[in-house]
């Protein structure tokens, strides 16, 4: 080995031009056949070709300990720097389909008419080495419910959710029954959202695709829900490890202060004091009045913004209001100031692979497929994804840790009135250092 090494040390220093490498390396992280070496007197460094059945460690070994090598490494391979994008076909099919139809998770301006999705992607590539898709962090989702697993000849499993086993401590608040599963779609969406199975090659994508679900019903059929219930629902999802709570609901404008509903504000503080975070839908009447619960102390409140990356028609803005995250839906009209807003365009809903709510209304919870919704609910839901995501890197950080990140990193389209912090960027809420 010594006198073929020694050969090709001759060859570089005479000069010859050597073979490039070659274009394909498998999964080496350097190019096989041949290492970079810098020879004493020489102002460059050279590519030296190995011998048949050298090896690249055997020959930087070699070369290292010569006296005429000054230094020498492994010719290492870079790639380019492209955002990780998962396999799932969409509506259209064929690989990373979802990009046509999740809209809501790709960067301002990737596609020419998206001016305002939450950078998804973005916070994918900042997470996918270290804890990828929010892994370790459990979300509650307090919905209708979620077509999590199969049960009898009624329910049958959303085949584009994480495996069962990701789906810990079910609860009914509602029927009493053991298994909380969905009889409208409201849930299995907003669950699809926050972590739909990612990169299966099914359907579409979910923000914390690593992330642990907790699914607790507290919301019947027609999607309504008391408020015993949802306090209930809330104590019991800090009890058994939720680090995320999401509620895509909202109480009627009736309801205006906590002394109204003081089981639910009481959860909510027992939530922030077990360091839980609390993500609320803002509310869905076009109002300049967040409604409850995302309006008690301790929770983060979550408005719609539209594709435009305007304030969606129906969302509540206004005080309480922190951030805004896709909804999808018309641009309002009372925004004069964005230039974006354009309140007769058409709008896009947030898609999720979900239980179908047309069969669901008539009694047929087996069947599933792409669907289009809009609403807080929906925003909620990216909140909620996103702060899973910053979680599993953050383990210990606070709700107001993880608040402060989001609202920090908010891109402001206008007036604090309708965007309080501004439109949700989880690309830079998940990267390091300051935003």
């Amino acid at each position: 080995m010594r006198l073929r090494l020694a050969q090709a040390i001759a060859v570089a220093l005479a000069g010859t031009a050597l073979a490039a490498p070659s274009a394909h390396a498998g999964a080496l992280p350097y190019a096989p056949g041949e290492v970079l070496a810098r020879f004493k007197g020489q102002p460059e460094e050279r590519s030296v070709k190995l011998p048949a059945g050298v090896t690249v460690p055997e020959a930087v070994r070699y070369l290292r300990a010569s006296p005429k090598v000054a230094y020498a490494n492994p010719n290492y391979l870079a790639r380019a720097s492209d955002l990780w994008s998962p396999f799932d076909p969409g509506s259209l099919g064929g690989a990373h389909g979802w990009q046509r139809d999740q809209w809501n998770f790709l960067a301002p301006a990737t596609l020419p008419t998206v001016l305002a999705g939450a950078s998804i992607q973005g916070a994918w590539q900042n997470l996918k080495s270290l804890s990828p898709g929010g892994k370790g962090v459990t979300v509650a989702v307090l919905d209708t419910g979620v077509a999590y697993r199969s049960q009898g000849t009624k329910f049958d499993r959303d085949p584009d959710l994480p495996l069962t086993n990701r789906f810990v401590s079910p609860k009914d608040f509602v029927g009493g029954d053991p298994l909380p599963l969905d009889e409208n779609g409201h849930g299995t969406h907003v669950a699809s959202t926050i972590a739909q199975a990612t990169n299966n090659h099914k359907g579409l994508t979910g923000i914390a695709y690593g992330a642990t679900l907790m699914p607790v019903r507290v919301l019947n059929r027609q999607e309504m829900g008391t408020a015993a219930n949802i306090a209930r629902g809330i104590r019991y999802a800090v009890q058994n490890g939720a680090d995320v709570i999401n509620l895509s609901l909202e109480f009627a404008p009736a309801v205006k202060q906590c002394s109204q509903i003081p089981g639910v504000c009481e959860a909510v503080q027992m939530a922030a004091n077990q360091h839980v975070v609390v993500v609320a839908a803002a509310g869905n009447r076009g109002k300049p009045q967040v409604t409850y619960p995302a309006k008690a102390a301790g929770v983060i409140a979550v408005g719609a913004s539209t594709y435009r990356g305007c304030l969606g028609a129906y969302s509540d803005y206004g005080a309480g209001l922190d951030l805004l995250a896709p909804g999808g839906g018309p641009d309002t009209s009372a925004d004069t100031q964005n230039p974006n807003c354009d309140s007769a365009g058409l709008g896009y809903a947030i898609r999720q692979y979900s239980l179908n709510p047309q069969a669901a209304a008539h009694g047929n919870f087996r069947r599933f497929r792409i669907v289009g919704l809009k609403g807080t609910s929906m925003a909620a839901a990216h909140v909620s994804g996103t702060a899973a995501l910053l979680l599993a890197e953050n383990p210990g950080w606070s709700p107001s840790d993880v608040q402060s990140r989001l609202d920090s990193c908010a891109a402001l389209p206008g007036s604090q009135q309708y965007y309080a912090a501004g439109l949700l960027d989880a690309a830079k809420a998940t990267s390091p250092g300051p935003c």
